[in-house]
């Protein structure tokens, strides 16, 4: 899967490195990518790369695209053709040749200029640290506004997030994904383990809003804030096929197409016609595109509570036990992080025949008892082997018992575990109609 890396290119020299040279490298190339003049001889730049070395997007003289050389030698060659540039993309950075000219012959006048440089250098450093660690402390803080969270985490972990972060989530099933629309803002992937591997966020308000980001694989997390996504090289209008892709690896077609790849609901077509939207229209037509409610726009825009979100299940702040009992009984019917299978056949054995588990237990119990007696009567290291062997069987009886009766208990007063057996037999029952119908018109 092609995947977008960005970068920057900065002209030391202007009389060196220009507007034309910028769109003659990437034409002689055939590199495809998005890039322009920022300001002042700054280029931004947008290129596509797959696999593990990183092989750059070219487009051959057939019309195909096809991976080309490694980003770190597509750098060299900028490095080596391209005149007095410094160059960073991603992870690749090379510094230009910069003329130092003539050294000065008084001696004492370098030595003062090189003490007063390095005291400026060292204030400069420290100002900058600071300015860094701000920077850091600023990300930490999270705004205090509604949060739409789509990922592949499981729901059994929803109510421990909203107990432990005190901020009431409500949880819509997706597909194979959940919507979660949070009162306020949470960094939820440094709370849950494992991390989910597809996570989405979308906010309206706070600083630089809307924000859209998605990570994938947790892979670098890609930002979408509905700004005018960069144009292509010039070379690229003359050829179908590199508009094409540009179009769908690179800018605004990179970031639906990785909004869509796990769910089942979204189009990558029109999830792309939103992002190229204005700011005040994007997060609406964006939601629609991804096959949400309405409703969660009205609550990212502070007109709706999370609880009076439709067919949702709201997570609030509650008792250790109250959360415990609502995880234990979210994992056991098949909503946590285990396979579904093993708590479905867990529940056939234990939870469906209560009277067929209490009677095994019993047995356990007075086959453990008997043990455990005769054990009392028998002196020596095999009456302690025995009553140890006796006792275990009692207390591994007793408290199989008392744990499938506990969770029984909360799979009765889970309201989230009854709304989605609910709904499954509801989309059950759909399908046999639908099928029955079908059957039918044969």
């Amino acid at each position: 899967m092609w995947r977008p890396v960005s970068g920057d290119i900065y002209g030391l020299d202007p009389h060196l490195f220009d507007e034309e040279a910028f769109q003659r490298f990437f034409a002689e190339e055939r590199v495809l990518a998005r890039g322009k003049n920022i300001e002042n001889g700054h280029y931004e730049i947008e290129l596509a790369v797959t696999g593990r070395r990183r092989r750059v997007a070219l487009l051959d003289d057939d019309g195909y695209v096809h991976p080309g050389m490694p980003l770190s030698e597509l750098v060299d060659t900028m490095d080596e053709k391209l005149r007095k540039v410094q160059i960073v993309i991603e992870d690749e950075v090379r510094y230009g040749d910069i003329n130092l000219g003539s050294v000065a012959p008084d001696v004492e006048a370098d030595i003062a200029v090189f003490k007063e440089g390095n005291v400026a250098f060292e204030s400069e450093s420290e100002s900058d640290e600071g300015e860094e660690l701000s920077e850091v402390d600023d990300e930490e803080d999270l705004p205090d506004v509604p949060l739409l969270m789509l990922s592949d985490l499981a729901l059994a972990e929803v109510p421990a997030l909203a107990a432990v972060t005190k901020v009431p989530m409500a949880v819509i099933p997706h597909g194979n994904l959940r919507a979660v629309v949070a009162e306020r803002a949470v960094d939820v992937k440094k709370r849950i383990f494992p991390r989910p591997v597809f996570h989405l966020t979308l906010r309206t308000q706070g600083e630089d809003a809307p924000v859209l980001t998605i990570g994938l694989d947790n892979q670098r997390v890609l930002t979408w804030t509905w700004d005018e996504q960069l144009p292509v090289m010039d070379w690229m209008r003359e050829h179908r096929e590199a508009m094409e892709f540009a179009d769908e690896h690179l800018g605004a077609g990179a970031i639906a197409l990785r909004c869509v790849l796990e769910s089942k609901h979204g189009s990558a077509i029109e999830v792309r016609k939103a992002l190229l939207s204005s700011k005040v229209m994007g997060p609406a037509f964006f939601i629609q595109a991804m096959g949400l409610s309405p409703e969660i726009l009205d609550v990212l825009e502070g007109r709706m509570d999370v609880s009076e979100i439709p067919d949702a299940e709201v997570f609030k702040q509650a008792t250790l036990a109250e959360t415990l009992r609502e995880v234990i009984a979210l994992e056991i019917s098949g909503h946590g992080i285990a396979k579904p299978k093993l708590w479905e056949n867990y529940r056939k054995l234990y939870l469906d025949n209560p009277g067929l588990m209490n009677a095994v237990a019993s047995v356990q119990a007075a086959v453990g008892g008997s043990i455990f007696v005769g054990a009392l009567q028998t002196k020596g290291r095999k009456g302690r082997w025995g009553a140890g062997l006796g006792a275990l069987l009692m207390v591994n009886s007793l408290s199989r018992i008392l744990t499938t009766q506990y969770i029984q208990k909360s799979l009765d007063h889970s309201e989230a575990v009854k709304k989605l057996a609910d709904a499954a037999a509801e989309a059950e029952a759909m399908v046999k109609k639908a099928e029955s119908g079908q059957s039918a018109d044969d």
